[in-house]
């Protein structure tokens, strides 16, 4: 048998074709937008707001009960063919901006005319976060209060951009592998972002008395120190928890972004009473409603 001779290159091509894709995706800005795709067997809030949009645009899309059926897609592929857009019964980024030509979706009013804001809903898919001793997932909490930041800074002319629309992983409904990390930071920073608010809940086993909300920011950085403490006296003056510090914070999200950013804890998933008010929609509200208000302060300034 002829003897092989080792070829150097053959041998370690792959990992260095590996190696270059891996600094490409860290030194190029990914410019995505992390909405995920709704289609048929989708479920949800967001399905809600698209049933509700396909409605008001004229397109009936049966029941408005947050579950992507056969009637919800028939109207979404006639909404499509009148727009003159692809037509695949998906509800992707094109869709959505026909969906919000058609019914004048305006960002002009309001005193966050022209802000950017990322509202990042910490953990998401296969990474609960921190869990209660009573099964509660922080994911949730962290989605559902997000959801209404994004609802009010709307409603006052804000282009609110969510890391997640859903219970997933940033980054897994994008057509090729990123970090969650990284694509958390990357959709603040290639949009150009104004601020960046993280939101969590906190977990100290060593203490389930500890109770309260706390802000986090990048160290260095006296604007997002300042935002940090604006956020945090608002969500304790809207919600009733307690104010117990602000620190530097050593996350990625927050040594990454290139804007004011914070990352926020609110509540502790060891504590009762903390867990018993993260379960209520009023209370999200009231929390959502703070860290609104401290936004639009901020930025007011």
């Amino acid at each position: 048998m002829e003897k092989q001779v080792c070829q150097p290159w053959g041998k370690h091509r792959n990992l260095v074709l590996f190696s270059l894709v891996c600094l490409l995706v860290l030194l190029v800005p990914i410019r995505c937008q992390a909405a995920s795709l709704l289609r048929y067997g989708s479920v949800g809030e967001e399905v809600t707001a698209l049933q509700q949009s396909l409605s008001r645009a004229g397109f009936d899309p049966g029941p408005i009960d947050g579950i992507f059926g056969v009637k919800t897609e028939a109207a979404l592929i006639r909404f499509q063919k009148s727009a003159g857009i692809g037509v695949d019964g998906i509800c992707g980024p094109e869709t959505r901006a026909a969906l919000d030509r058609v019914l004048g979706v305006s960002r002009g009013g309001g005193s966050l005319r022209g802000r950017t804001i990322v509202i990042d809903a910490g953990h998401g898919g296969s990474d609960p976060g921190a869990i209660s001793y009573w099964g509660d997932k922080e994911k949730d909490f962290n989605f559902s209060i997000a959801s209404k930041v994004r609802a009010y800074l709307e409603k006052d002319g804000a282009n609110v951009i969510m890391t997640r629309y859903g219970d997933y992983s940033p980054g897994s409904d994008w057509n090729f592998w990123v970090d969650e990390l990284l694509a958390r930071v990357s959709l603040a920073n290639s949009n150009n972002a104004d601020v960046f608010v993280s939101i969590h809940g906190n977990s100290y086993p060593q203490d389930p008395g500890v109770s309260g909300v706390m802000g986090f920011y990048r160290k260095g950085s006296s604007s997002s120190e300042t935002l940090a403490r604006i956020l945090t006296t608002a969500v304790s003056r809207s919600s009733g928890l307690r104010y117990i510090d602000v620190q530097q914070g050593p996350y990625y999200v927050l040594n990454h972004t290139v804007m004011p950013a914070v990352l926020m804890e609110v509540g502790f998933l060891t504590n009762y009473s903390d867990v018993t008010h993260l379960r209520q929609n009023w209370f999200q509200d009231q929390v959502a409603r703070g860290l609104a208000e401290g936004i639009i302060q901020y930025l007011g300034r």
